[in-house]
């Protein structure tokens, strides 16, 4: 009887841990997912921000460009007299050397304001769009445009990614710090090189011509480390020479790297002028 009670004692035992185990386990994943969507959604608003006005207020507004890109971004969506008179009333105060944090918000709608102090929390967070943190992976002008979800294979499949088009044998730069995971020959992308970034996201280099032969998958490289040069290999062999430059997060989604390559690539001209 003893024996049993023991068997008995220790199965509930195991049975409890097995419980505990699982619910753990689904906590943790349901937080891992959470993160991993939260990160999605602010990367995709980041990017939905216009580069050429984050490059304007860099240039004239290095100090406190972020500030100003957080109320734009917050009054995209009203009327354009409203979202004239909010940014005059907000822009004139960081004009004088008001803090963002300092601002006076009066009589604006608070979803705006709420809007405004996330977007400035993204930008100061995440610093895709500093100067410094990435580079553009030319040396050289080059002609693109955004075509990221165009239809490729006549709708198959959309664009994932932005063509940098220049001549065979253009050096092609890493973008930014992290290791080699893969590279070498597939059917799309033909010679290509996929770097994970410090950052998390995976960039991806195809179509390259030849591969740096100093790159081993598992090594580190560096912004402007050589990935090898531009070629029209893979499904692009009836297509100019071109860069296809992508950008994975880490759930597998890709994001359009236009608004990000148009920043880098003002960083970088700003770098090779000086």
């Amino acid at each position: 009887m003893k024996a049993y009670l023991y068997r008995s004692k220790i199965l509930l035992e195991f049975i409890v841990i097995l419980i505990v185990s699982g619910l753990v386990s689904v906590m943790i994943w349901k937080l891992f997912l959470l993160k991993n969507k939260s990160n999605i959604e602010d990367y995709q608003l980041l990017a939905a921000i216009e580069p050429d006005q984050i490059i304007l207020y860099q240039k004239n507004k290095s100090n406190s460009w972020k500030d100003y890109m957080a109320i734009i971004a917050a009054c995209k969506n009203i009327t354009a007299a409203d979202r004239e008179d909010l940014q005059q009333k907000l822009f004139s105060q960081l004009d004088k050397q008001i803090s963002f944090k300092n601002l006076n918000w009066a009589d604006t709608d608070k979803d705006i304001r709420k809007t405004a102090q996330n977007f400035r929390e993204l930008l100061n967070h995440y610093s895709i769009f500093d100067h410094g943190k990435y580079g553009f992976p030319l040396k050289q002008t080059s002609y693109y445009t955004d075509t990221y979800g165009a239809d490729r294979e006549g709708g198959a499949r959309v664009h994932q990614g932005t063509d940098l088009f220049n001549k065979k044998g253009t050096p092609i730069y890493n973008v930014c710090p992290g290791t080699i995971e893969k590279m070498g020959w597939n059917r799309l992308g033909g010679e290509r090189v996929g770097v994970r970034g410090d950052d998390g996201n995976y960039y991806y280099y195809a179509h390259l011509d030849s591969i740096n032969s100093q790159l081993v998958i598992g090594k580190r490289i560096n912004i402007g480390d050589l990935i090898g040069k531009m070629g029209n290999t893979g499904d692009a062999i009836s297509t100019p020479d071109h860069l296809h430059f992508g950008i994975e997060l880490p759930n597998g989604e890709w994001l359009n790297p236009y608004p990000f390559l148009k920043v880098w690539e003002y960083h970088s001209t700003i770098q090779f002028n000086n």
